[in-house]
């Protein structure tokens, strides 16, 4: 692949995410009516000059709602992911310069964890804590936890065969100074990898959110949610009638997701540029 054709990836990859984030950030802004509003004289109206993504049912404006829920969306995702680095990379870190016992026993609650498929555990968590934006991030968080182990784990093993770790192991340094001034400051080198995961990770975080939402463990009714959007619109839609209330909301999903994607492969191919000359 040329690098014309990486940077523009990139450069699409971050036009859409942003366009996004500003979405969400200025949601007041752009909405149009409140998400909240309920208008019954305007049930199912298709796309207008007035209502630019049609009514639902009850909801007096998709547009609205369509806006305000990517605000939910992107929280979650990114929050989640942040806390997936945050636990995993310590975790990372230490079991992979200690070795031993405790990482062989850490390395296997992880594979516990990931046996399960995501969207499984996901809803057993939520049954038991409820739902909330919190219970959300905390649950899509945990679940991220194990990649980014894996990924610095496999770092720092390689790390602690350096020779300024055998040299600093040498002059009398304890294991816990050896970790933080030695082997830590060598884990930079997965910053790149790291966002690589970090934005297929926000896309995966992103579909399961709206999964959660759609069978209703998502973000609590009334507030805007897109997978629960979909849910909401997906009987009217089979009945042959408002079809707007379903694609809106998945084509917001679908447009962050993509663009996502496309971000975590530049900086895939940025990191590896063996990866992006074998194409």
């Amino acid at each position: 692949m040329s690098a014309r054709k990486y940077d523009a990836r990139l450069v699409i990859g971050l036009t859409l995410f942003g366009f996004m984030v500003a979405v969400a950030v200025f949601a007041p802004v752009i909405a149009r009516n409140d998400p909240l509003a309920i208008d019954l004289g305007n049930q199912f109206v298709p796309p207008s000059a007035d209502h630019w993504f049609g009514t639902a049912k009850l909801v007096f404006d998709i547009f609205s709602r369509v806006v305000f829920a990517a605000r939910h969306d992107l929280l979650i995702a990114v929050s989640a992911v942040a806390l997936s680095i945050v636990i995993g990379h310590p975790i990372g870190l230490l079991i992979g310069y200690s070795g031993g016992w405790g990482d062989s026993v850490t390395m296997r609650c992880l594979d516990v964890i990931q046996a399960f498929p995501a969207l499984v555990l996901a809803i057993g968590v939520l049954a038991a804590l409820g739902q909330g934006v919190r219970n959300l991030i905390l649950v899509i968080g945990i679940v991220g936890v194990p990649t980014f182990v894996r990924l610095v784990r496999a770092e720092v093993r390689s790390l602690r065969e350096h020779a300024y770790v055998e040299a600093g192991r040498a002059v009398g340094n304890s294991r816990a100074k050896i970790l933080l001034r030695y082997i830590a400051p060598g884990t930079v080198g997965t910053v790149g990898t790291v966002g690589t995961q970090a934005a297929v990770s926000c896309g995966w975080a992103i579909m399961l959110a709206a999964a959660l939402g759609f069978i209703g463990l998502g973000v609590p009714l009334p507030e805007p949610e897109w997978g629960a959007m979909i849910a909401e619109g997906l009987p009217e839609m089979r009945r042959g009638g408002s079809w707007w209330i379903p694609v809106f909301p998945g084509i917001a999903i679908a447009v962050t997701v993509f663009s996502l994607s496309l971000i975590g492969e530049s900086i895939a191919d940025l990191v590896e540029p063996t990866r992006r000359k074998s194409r």
